[in-house]
Parts: structure tokens; C-alpha cells; sequence
């Protein structure tokens, strides 16, 4: 991850954004009286409203997307139910959507609508093509009076699938492209719900919640928005657009595709929306987005359907001008973890030491010096493999931030493996702050990511303990050395969602365990933070998912403390 370009991302700061209420649009359905064809349409039985694929029927029938009246009759329902824009479903030049864009934005001019693209997919998982893709969009569009735009630049949203494609480390060459070579510059919202993809993009959202709603009553949806809703507008933070999905229900089992058993969240007559919608207000994020205005695949659209009627368009007009009321999202008033001192007193401290980044890293653990206003070295294998290059009087500190993913060979066989263990035997310090499970799990040369499991060789005895924690248990995580970390609470808990792969440290002879996860009969399961003595060095090591928790702040800077001394 280019150090220079995540320099430059951390400068961004978003503040007093517009609230928006937008929704997710799908402009894919043609059939023979428009397009002379059907598509997205399968199996139309218009005498008895069914269609095969979908779960409802529309109001309007299986109509044409690229149909004027139709288009037409979108937008003032929009309009009418207090929906700002539409986030439309693109997936490459002079397709049949992109071909429809025109009209929806011709349109939602006359109804003072917005409109935006949702990047779906990249081709060949290239970036250039997702560049090139991007400029297409803006350059074509961007300028459009109905495009969606922040302080005069237009909005991207970017899907989750493409966002994996090309990783985040893919998607910040992208947008510091982008912002080069389009005039003023572009904002982009991924779809990941992570502080390092707050980093990355401009804001953060997600585009379906069926996973934590299925099979859910209203209460039980209500507890867990609520939770889940807060700590996606703290993740945003101050400086990036904060976005809340709420759905008024999902079942895509009509499609032949997705075999059981599938993820149904039930509207409850209405009730799933409503409680969404109550806990979007609670939290008071910059944007809500609704997934989605027309999915007739998934069931999760709000347009009028034959079986639902117009309770889910009612129920926006309700609740949306409620939320464009409310104030907009202010800076936090919260004691910080740090002090200003403290902070200044760690940049001054790690200035002065060199400090080597592995390729890929891309965690909380860098992000965390970049803010302090410290700028690591980075490292290619080729250079980690020379000891001229690399070595503890060179670099007393190296830093591996990536995921399960690295590169173990370069000319001979493990030469990056046993390059890194020379590195720490001779005396270094090697930082394991990774951004996934299990650090130092795959070797990307090999097809589909070979595990090799490299950890332990390395000197680092890191357990596969759970996928998903023991049912029934209350885990919580315990400070053992106190001293080592005066800035991280005494006890905190397991994280309740999320990636939950716990991948702790085995006790061993000589390891430091600074946290421990215990049950509540103080049982250990396995060392969260520790320090593993190797030869003359050490390798201090932190579960991901630390990074990544309201304490990461405080953890990181005991952390780094801890690593200069």
C-alpha cells in the first residue's frame, strides 16, 4: 500500500454533510414492448401477476427500465416519499443500464432528484480498467446538474465485489488517480463497514443487513440496529461520510440460482422497516441508504408491489423528512485516548527511529502512525532478502500490516521467510499488526493462495482457536501488564460481530502476554497482545480485530510506546 497515498487519504476531512436519504435503484428490467425483449424478467405470467424471479409483482407490471413514464412515475414517488437521489446499479460502458442513465438523470432533474452510480463490479480485477471505468463515469456524467455532488464534487459509491477485486490497496491508487486526472476530484463511499476502509474512501456504508436480520422479530432487529447503527457512524468517525442502511425485508429464494437455505428477513406487515428506520434516527448518520428502491429479485424493493401495496413508500414519507430535521453530525466531543502531549512526545520518539514497512500493509497499526505524523520506509521482498538492505541497524523496527496473504519467496526457496527471521534473531523488532486472521498464511505466488503457515516458523506460535465463538460464552479480554497499557481499559469485551477468527498466541515458555481473552471462569483462551522473544529480538504481536475496536486508539499507542523502547 502506497504510504504516500494513505498519507494523503488521512488529510481528508468531511464535515457539516447534508442529510440524505437515498436508495438503492436498478435499472436492468426491459421488456418486448420497449426493448423487444424481456431481461431481468423470467417466467411473466401477466394474467396472474407472477413473475418466476421475483418475489412480488409491481405495481406497474414488469415494466422497461429505459421507459420514459416509467422512469417518470419512479421519480415523483421518490420525490414524493422524501428521497433525496438514486444510487444506480452500473456495470460498464454502453450497457444496457448504462444506456438508461441519460433518462434517469434527465428525469430526476425535472423532479429534484440526484443520481450517483454504484460501482459494481472490475473487470479482469484490474485497476486500470476500474480507473478507466471511473473516469468514464465522471467524465460523461459527473458534470450533469442531477449528479450527486459534495461541495461541487460528484459521488461514487463503490459494491463490496468490486471493492474485494482490487482491494483497498487497489481502490486508493484508484482514487488518488482519479482526483488527479478529473478536475476538483471525485468522493467515494465503499461498501465496507471498517475503520481501514474509512481510510481508503471518503465514507463507508454497507449495502445488505439480511445477514445480521434473518429470521429476526422486530425486537430482536430493533436491539441489533441500534448497536450495530452507532458503531457504524463512531467508524466513519469525524472526518468521513457516514452511512445507515436500513431494508424492509429480503427473500430472494425465487431465484434458481441461490439454492436453500437463504437469508429471509420478514417484513413483519411493515414492522422491519419501521424499527430500521427508528434506529436510523438514533444513530444520525450523514446519509441513510435504502436497499433498495426496486431488487424485485431479492424482495427488498419499497416501490408499491402488488402484495405489499404502498406501506413501505408510506412509511418514507414518514420517516425521511423526520430525519433531514435532525441536526447535522457534529465533530464528537469525547475524551481521546491520548493527549496532544502524548502524541507529540510518540511522533518526536519514532522520528527518530527508521522504521520498515512490508509490502501490503495496510492495517489500523500504520494508519495509526500516519495520524501520528510518522511516515515508515517502505520495504520490497527483493530489498527484505538483501541483508545490506535490510537489517535491525538499518531499520530497529519493521512493521507487517497486511493480511494472510504475503510473498515467502522471491529467488530461492523461503528466502523471504528466513530473511525476516535473520532480521529479528540479529536484534530487530518486527511489529505483527495484521489487517486479517492469520498473518503470514498464504503464499500469493501459488494458485488460489496456498496456505503455507508460515507464522510458527517465523518464531510467532499463533493458534486457529474458532471461526465463531463457543455458544453461550462471555468472553472478555484482560490486561496483564497494566504498566505496558495505562491507555487500554482493564477488561473490555470479545467483539459480539464482525470477523470473529480468533487466532491467538499459544502460551509458551519466555512469551510476555500483555492481553488475554478469559471466560467467565477466568479460564484463558489463548493471548490477544504478547511479546515472543526470538535469538536477540522480538516479534510483538496484536489480533487483528483490536485494530479495529473503540480501543484500538489507546492499544496502538502502548503499542508503539512499547516498540520504541
Amino acid at each position: 500500500m502506497d504510504t504516500q497515498g494513505l498519507a494523503e487519504r488521512a488529510k481528508v476531512r468531511w464535515t457539516k454533510v447534508p442529510k440524505k436519504v437515498l436508495a438503492f435503484y436498478y435499472g436492468w428490467y426491459g421488456n418486448p414492448q420497449v426493448s423487444g425483449r424481456w431481461v431481468h424478467w423470467h417466467e411473466v405470467d401477466e394474467a396472474n401477476k407472477r413473475i418466476g424471479s421475483s418475489t412480488h409483482y409491481p405495481q406497474l407490471g414488469p415494466y422497461d427500465s429505459h421507459d420514459p413514464k416509467v422512469v417518470e412515475q419512479h421519480c415523483r414517488w421518490a420525490r414524493e416519499a422524501g428521497i433525496d437521489g438514486f444510487i444506480f446499479s452500473w456495470w460498464q460502458p454502453n450497457d444496457f443500464h448504462d444506456q438508461g442513465l441519460p433518462l434517469l438523470l434527465d428525469t430526476a432533474q425535472r423532479f429534484g432528484l440526484t443520481v450517483t452510480a454504484y460501482f459494481e463490479t472490475v473487470p479482469n480485477n484490474d485497476r486500470t480498467k476500474a480507473l478507466s471505468d471511473v473516469l468514464y463515469l465522471l467524465e460523461r456524467y459527473g458534470r450533469h446538474p442531477a449528479w450527486l455532488k459534495l461541495d461541487g464534487k460528484p459521488v461514487l459509491f463503490v459494491y463490496g465485489r468490486a471493492i474485494g477485486q482490487i482491494g483497498l490497496g487497489g481502490w486508493l491508487w484508484v482514487i488518488s488517480e482519479a482526483n488527479k486526472r478529473y478536475p476538483g476530484g471525485a468522493v467515494f463511499i465503499g461498501d465496507q463497514t471498517s475503520r481501514r476502509a474509512a481510510r481508503v474512501f471518503d465514507g463507508i456504508h454497507t449495502y445488505n443487513i439480511t445477514g445480521e436480520t434473518q429470521g429476526k422479530s422486530p425486537d430482536a432487529i430493533r436491539a441489533w440496529a441500534e448497536r450495530a447503527f452507532s458503531e457504524w457512524v463512531a467508524m466513519a468517525g469525524d472526518g468521513r461520510i457516514a452511512c445507515v442502511t436500513i431494508i424492509p425485508g429480503y427473500d430472494d429464494s425465487k431465484l434458481p440460482d441461490r439454492p436453500p437455505p437463504r437469508p429471509i428477513t420478514e417484513r413483519h406487515n411493515g414492522a422491519t422497516y419501521r424499527v430500521l428506520w427508528e434506529a436510523a434516527l438514533k444513530a444520525n448518520p450523514d446519509w441513510v441508504l435504502i436497499t433498495s428502491w426496486n431488487e424485485w429479485h431479492e424482495g427488498s424493493e419499497i416501490e408499491p408491489s402488488v402484495e405489499q401495496g404502498d406501506r413501505e413508500w408510506k412509511t418514507t414519507a414518514e420517516f425521511a423528512p423526520k430525519f433531514k430535521r435532525l441536526p447535522m453530525r457534529s465533530p464528537r466531543l469525547h475524551s481521546a485516548a491520548i493527549t496532544e502531549s502524548e502524541r507529540q512526545k510518540l511522533r518526536n520518539a519514532l522520528r527518530n527511529i527508521p522504521i520498515a514497512l512490508l509490502p501490503g500493509s495496510d492495517s489500523e497499526g500504520v494508519w495509526f502512525l500516519l495520524e501520528v505524523g510518522v511516515t515508515p520506509v517502505e520495504v520490497s521482498w527483493a530489498q527484505v532478502i538483501d541483508p545490506q538492505t535490510f537489517n535491525p541497524q538499518k531499520f530497529p523496527i519493521t512493521v507487517y500490516g497486511a493480511g494472510e496473504v504475503y510473498q515467502p519467496t522471491v529467488k530461492e526457496p523461503n528466502d523471504v521467510l528466513m530473511a525476516l527471521r535473520r532480521y529479528v534473531e540479529a536484534g530487530g523488532t518486527l511489529m505483527v499488526l495484521p489487517s486479517a486472521p492469520m498473518p503470514f498464511h498464504y503464499d500469493r505466488a501459488m494458485e488460489r493462495g496456498r496456505a503455507v503457515h508460515h507464522a510458527p516458523q517465523l518464531g510467532l506460535p499463533l493458534q486457529v482457536a474458532w471461526e465463531r465463538p463457543p455458544a453461550g460464552q462471555t468472553l472478555t479480554f484482560a490486561v496483564r501488564d497494566e504498566k505496558a497499557f495505562p491507555h487500554v481499559p482493564k477488561r473490555f469485551p470479545f467483539p459480539e460481530d464482525g470477523d470473529t477468527r480468533w487466532r491467538p498466541l499459544a502460551p509458551q515458555a519466555g512469551i510476555v502476554p500483555l492481553v488475554e481473552l478469559v471466560d467467565a471462569q477466568k479460564r484463558s483462551h489463548g493471548i490477544a497482545v504478547g511479546v515472543v522473544p526470538v535469538g536477540n529480538g522480538r516479534i510483538v504481536y496484536a489480533w487483528f480485530r483490536l485494530l479495529d475496536m473503540p480501543i484500538s486508539e489507546g492499544l496502538l499507542y502502548d503499542l508503539w510506546h512499547l516498540a520504541q523502547k
